[in-house]
């Protein structure tokens, strides 16, 4: 490999990863960390108007699962996060 051809490899690399990282800015305002998730599950519960038994039913999560979960039980799951986010119609995104 020439000079010229490690060079632009490089150049490719770091556009790469500046990509990746403008990406993430832009989703940045829509992200919440893994921390606040049982608050985030319980505030877009209350604001789409739904009990804890309506999203048991939407998600198949049992009740007692789901008040951990909003409590902010940090052994859930990720299967069972994923069922309670999607009925939600919320994404889990790791990265």
């Amino acid at each position: 490999m020439s000079n010229f051809d490690s060079l632009l490899e490089e150049i490719r690399n770091e556009y790469q990863v500046a990509k990746r990282q403008a990406n993430l800015a832009e989703m940045a305002p829509g992200l919440a960390p893994a921390e606040n998730i049982g608050g985030l599950i319980r505030e877009q519960r209350k604001k789409q108007g739904l009990t804890l038994a309506e999203l048991c039913d939407l998600s198949e999560v049992s009740y007692t699962t789901l008040i951990k979960l909003e409590k902010g039980n940090p052994s859930a799951r990720l299967d069972i996060l994923n069922r309670v986010l999607n009925a939600l119609g919320l994404k889990l995104w790791v990265g």
